[in-house]
């Protein structure tokens, strides 16, 4: 099994802030504020300018100031110095599909019900971005698979038992000090299941992850983010899996997803993992399941494929992953993006079926329709999806036919490189080959037996097929 955290830190820890219930920041005079009989927080920084700090205070603790302060000072007035944005900040991946048109628009994922299966949630009740969460009462259920008689929110760092916590942010999380927002479904019900050790690899994990999702269906529940894999590393090597096996057909646990997903009207939404760099190189499994929403991992600037983001295999009749978006940690983290933004389109039209929705994703990817084993159909946004679902025009891959070994482009290019993908049939990529524009020229040359290419400039493609 490989737990698909990419990076032990997430990148929610570089931005998250101190925060407590009813605090405030404001600009004081240390001066003043030590002839005050008050117990105040140590300031979070000082300006020399201002001659004065900012302090996080309580309301307790601004009724203290002001009450042993009838003389202060007019520098003990209090000015709040925390920034307050119109509109939050977004997470690079939010950035990335554009999700302030939703926001726009109003959809918070409420009323959707969540279900998260993954490896621990440590601390996840304690967590600032998940607060609001907590305090709205829309943590609906937690369930420890693995160890049932551990406390709640407990565990681990060292077992990666805050994985899926970190999970969780990217998926509702907000940042209410700082005014960042890391995932769109603030507003949707959430259902955890851990089913994962971080001390031990073995089947009954799997086991416990199928009867996690069956008890989810039995809940109601038709969202389930999955940020799990499982290949190799299980503590007895023989029940390792193999690289051919990842067909959708296999493994109990991709039988399982497709069952929910065919059968039970659940959507799934799974990491694709992170081993492209590896001899293993394929995705993991239940991401092989033929109608999961399996998820892999784009760069920013230029939608290409990040190199560790695992490739589909080559062997099946469907193409894997689906989509891709953004994440520098781990396919992880670009899975619960994906979930909420799922969560708002089901908010927006709950008459829309599961398949309907993975269909809709698909066709407002930048690679529609011509996806590939790399990226899948590229990387969605959502205002693409409104025109979808409204049959509105949309801007697609230029196509292009020559019967030459190589093929041209003249124009003003605004990336340094662009990234052809040669594929030995409609979908299979067999070579990833970088090209770096000369003035406003560069030669893309065929490789040998490549039947088409997909040539990425950025966001755009064209589709160049070889006669």
């Amino acid at each position: 099994m490989t737990r698909l955290i990419g990076l032990c830190v997430c990148l929610l820890l570089l931005f998250a802030g101190r925060s407590t219930d009813a605090q405030q920041k404001y600009w004081l005079d240390p001066t003043a504020l030590a002839k005050l009989n008050v117990t105040l927080p140590e300031p979070d920084r000082c300006s020399e300018w201002l001659g004065a700090c900012t302090y996080a205070l309580t309301e307790d603790q601004r009724s203290a100031v002001t009450a042993a302060g009838g003389s202060l000072t007019p520098m003990l007035t209090f000015a709040p110095a925390s920034l307050v944005h119109k509109d939050p900040i977004l997470g690079f991946a939010l950035e990335q599909i554009q999700a302030n048109y939703f926001l726009e628009m109003g959809l918070t994922g409420q009323g959707v019900k969540i279900g998260i299966i993954d490896g621990g949630f440590l601390k996840a009740n304690k967590d600032p971005t998940l607060r609001h969460l907590f305090e709205k009462g829309l943590v609906k259920s937690y369930k420890d698979y693995i160890t049932p008689e551990m406390e709640p929110y407990g565990g681990a760092i060292g077992l990666d038992d805050n994985h899926g916590t970190e999970v969780w942010q990217l998926i509702g999380g907000f940042d209410k000090e700082k005014n960042i927002l890391y995932g769109l479904a603030t507003e949707a019900e959430y259902y955890l299941a851990r089913t994962d050790h971080g001390a031990y690899e073995k089947r009954i994990e799997e086991d416990l992850f199928i009867l996690a999702l069956e008890e989810m269906e039995q809940q109601g529940i038709r969202l389930v983010n999955v940020s799990l894999g499982y290949n190799l590393g299980y503590t007895d090597a023989s029940e390792n899996y193999k690289p051919n096996q990842m067909d959708g057909q296999t493994t109990a646990i991709a039988r399982a997803v497709e069952i929910a997903a065919t059968q039970k009207g659940m959507l799934i939404v799974v990491a694709a993992g992170n081993e492209a760099r590896d001899a293993w190189q394929t995705l993991s499994t239940p991401g092989d399941a033929p109608h999961a929403l399996t998820v892999g991992a784009s760069k920013f600037d230029i939608w290409d494929k990040m190199d560790y983001s695992s490739i589909g295999p080559d062997y099946t009749d469907f193409v894997k992953p689906d989509i891709s978006v953004y994440s520098t940690l781990g396919t992880s983290y670009s899975t619960p993006i994906v979930t909420g933004l799922v969560a708002c389109l089901w908010q927006m039209d709950p008459t829309l079926t599961n398949l309907e929705i993975i269909d809709l994703l698909k066709e407002a990817g930048n690679f529609y329709p011509y996806p590939n084993n790399y990226l899948g159909y590229g990387v969605p946004t959502c205002p693409n999806i409104i025109k979808v679902m409204d049959g509105q025009t949309m801007v697609r891959p230029q196509k292009v036919r020559t019967s030459k070994e190589s093929y041209k482009l003249t124009r003003d290019f605004d990336t340094k490189y662009l990234v052809a993908f040669h594929k030995k049939d409609e979908r299979n990529v067999m070579a990833r080959v970088v090209y770096r524009p000369v003035g406003n020229k560069v030669k893309i040359k065929r490789i040998e037996g490549a039947g088409q290419t997909s040539l990425l400039m950025g966001k755009e493609v064209i589709e160049i097929f070889w006669e």
